[in-house]
């Protein structure tokens, strides 16, 4: 039933995907140059945090299902993968927007860019392996529910 199916180990490949993207968008939109970025106007380092926790979310349920699926003997729909895809993004995008407010505002107004880095390098990763957990346990526990009705 789920012969070949780590939830760890994709777990752990899910941190280092999520870390490196991270980085890469990171320095996409906060730039090369080591300097003070701002939770809000100008720079919106808070903010950043609501579309990085939708796609790091997204991917990190989509990606793992649809490849463990293959290996299921009662596997679920495509389409239920991708509804599942989209509640985890949704619900990415909730924890985004709570980042987004919570953190900084007047206690904080600027960050080191490198603590940034790491910060965001951090966060990608761990997000990116617990939704990674969480969804393919999902998918294993409802294959086995499946497969015992049959």
């Amino acid at each position: 039933m789920t012969t070949g199916i780590s939830i760890a180990r994709e777990a752990a490949i899910s941190f280092v995907i999520n870390a490196l993207l991270s980085v890469v968008f990171f320095l996409g939109v906060f730039g090369l140059e080591s300097r003070p970025l701002s939770w809000s106007a100008p720079d919106g380092l808070g903010l950043d945090f609501v579309p990085q926790s939708i796609a790091v979310a997204l991917m990190s349920a989509l990606v793992p299902s649809l490849i463990a699926r293959r290996r299921l003997d009662h596997a679920p729909a495509v389409r239920t993968i991708l509804l599942r895809g989209a509640l985890f993004a949704l619900i990415g995008a909730a924890l985004g927007a709570t980042l987004a407010f919570s953190i900084g505002g007047d206690r904080v107004r600027t960050i080191g860019w490198g603590a940034a880095l790491i910060m965001k390098i951090a966060y990608g990763g761990f997000l990116g392996a617990l939704v990674a957990s969480v969804a393919l346990r999902r998918l294993v526990s409802s294959t086995a529910s499946a497969s015992h009705k049959i």
